[in-house]
């Protein structure tokens, strides 16, 4: 077997730091240290040239860079304002005739703190891709490129004025945002005459223009998003890993609390960085915490699905999925947590220091607690929270729909099980490749684990 080069580096690469937050009057933030954002070094990114495939598999190449506090002008029913966005974007690479690239484009992620609109803050802003491919143009005698694509546009306001649509799952865990189309075009520049072989990172100029196509709040019309000499780096066969940062958010004064909630959250935290490892041989989906945030309010330590709403108000960390952890829920509530705004830059979750000793006796009226229905009190729900990360990374329960988003595979970590029962400890390639969220962002990581389900 001829060697495939390996992204074996230890840490990650992230957000050099928080894109903002909102702090509530009693919330104390222990901040993360500032982290590296590259993908791989140029040592290691030269060593492609010396790759060569494994006999009989035909070669592939990925083009990845992360962009960072790059230009933009968005249009708003208020005007003009100037903003940035971080994000990647991502080519797979094949060469073509006569010294030629083929290019497709695979990723565009990008998120913004917000803009000024009519209606008030627009809050965090996000966009992904509606399909996970959009041919691009090439000329290698000039380098220009050119693509077109549809993106879906979230932002935080239109959870705000629209609501959230419940999922129609029983286990009724996921809340859906209403999302909005833009019709993008990137124009732009590589290198000439570029070569994935010659194993070099490359600089891209670029100019995205999006376009609202399908509205639902129509406070953002259009954006122009300037790329400005981004480093991209060469991949053979595998791309670097997919970063997905979580920002715990508990109840206390601090680290030092000995009563603080956030008493499951390693242990959740490592079952999910555990069950999305196993993308490896798939996809390199690496799970990873910010420092906690802390809120000093004892008020929230007991909360109802009304005092969730207010909970999740209080921080709005622009780079990573927020993860509540208070006591419990009274009145109990299904699952135990739930997840809002699935698949957006929004996205958040809550949960509760029960999911490891579910309450006896058991609790009566929710889903999946019933007698007969597998559940037990006391039940361990280990992967909880691999379970809400997936709807976090724009994936349904089994046999769920809805247009831009994909159904889970059925027996695996994205099954429905209630707060009475653990989800299913197996992923498969399917939840995978499906996966995806405008938080990604191209980082170092190492995946060993293979999928338990090859669908």
């Amino acid at each position: 077997m001829r060697a495939i080069l390996l992204l074996a580096l230890a840490l990650i690469a992230g957000f050099v730091a928080s894109l903002g937050s909102g702090l509530g009057a009693d919330q104390v933030m222990e901040k993360s240290p500032s982290l590296l954002k590259s993908p791989l070094d140029a040592s290691i990114a030269k060593r492609i040239s010396i790759v060569e495939p494994v006999e009989g598999q035909k070669e592939s190449y990925s083009l990845v860079g992360n962009l960072e506090e790059v230009r933009a002008v968005i249009v708003t029913d208020k005007g003009e304002q100037q903003t940035s966005f971080n994000g990647m974007i991502a080519f797979s690479a094949s060469p073509g005739e006569k010294g030629s690239m083929k290019l497709v484009l695979t990723r565009l992620n990008l998120i913004s703190r917000g803009v000024a609109t009519a209606k008030g803050d627009s809050g965090v802003i996000g966009l992904s891709l509606v399909e996970p491919e959009y041919g691009s143009s090439y000329d290698s005698a000039s380098g220009r490129t050119s693509t077109e694509f549809e993106a879906t546009l979230h932002y935080a306001l239109i959870d705000d004025i629209m609501g959230f649509i419940p999922s129609k799952s029983e286990e009724g865990d996921q809340f859906l945002s209403y999302t909005e189309r833009m019709a993008g075009k990137i124009e732009g520049r590589f290198p000439e005459g570029m070569k994935a072989a010659d194993g070099k990172d490359v600089t891209m100029n670029a100019d995205i223009s999006l376009e609202l196509k399908g509205s639902v709040v129509g406070s953002i019309r259009s954006m122009k998003v300037y790329i400005d000499r981004s480093r991209l780096w060469w991949y053979i066969f595998t791309g670097p890993a997919d970063v997905l940062l979580v920002q715990p958010v508990f109840i206390g004064t601090g680290p030092s609390d000995p009563t603080a909630t956030g008493t499951v959250f390693n242990t959740l935290l490592e079952r999910s960085a555990e069950i999305w490892d196993r993308c490896g041989t798939v996809r390199c989906i690496s799970v990873i915490s910010k420092t906690p945030i802390y809120i000093n309010n004892n008020a929230y330590r007991v909360i109802d699905e009304a005092e969730a709403t207010s909970l999740r108000a209080l921080v709005n960390e622009a780079d990573a999925v927020e993860v509540f952890v208070v006591e419990r829920w009274d009145p109990y509530y299904d699952g135990g947590g739930a997840c809002w705004s699935s698949g957006t830059a929004s996205a958040k979750i809550v949960t509760c220091d029960q999911q490891l000793n579910v309450p006896c006796p058991m609790p009566s009226g929710l889903w999946g607690c019933s007698a007969g229905e597998g559940g037990t009190c006391g039940a361990v729900n280990y992967y909880h929270l691999a379970h809400e990360l997936g709807h976090a990374l724009n994936l349904l329960h089994p046999g769920d729909y809805r247009a831009g988003m994909v159904a889970g595979s059925s027996g695996c970590i994205m099954e429905p099980s209630g707060f009475c029962r653990d989800n299913p400890s197996v992923q498969s390639a399917k939840n995978c490749r499906s996966a995806s969220s405008p938080l990604i962002y191209s980082g170092r990581a190492t995946c060993t684990g293979s999928p338990d389900i090859t669908d």
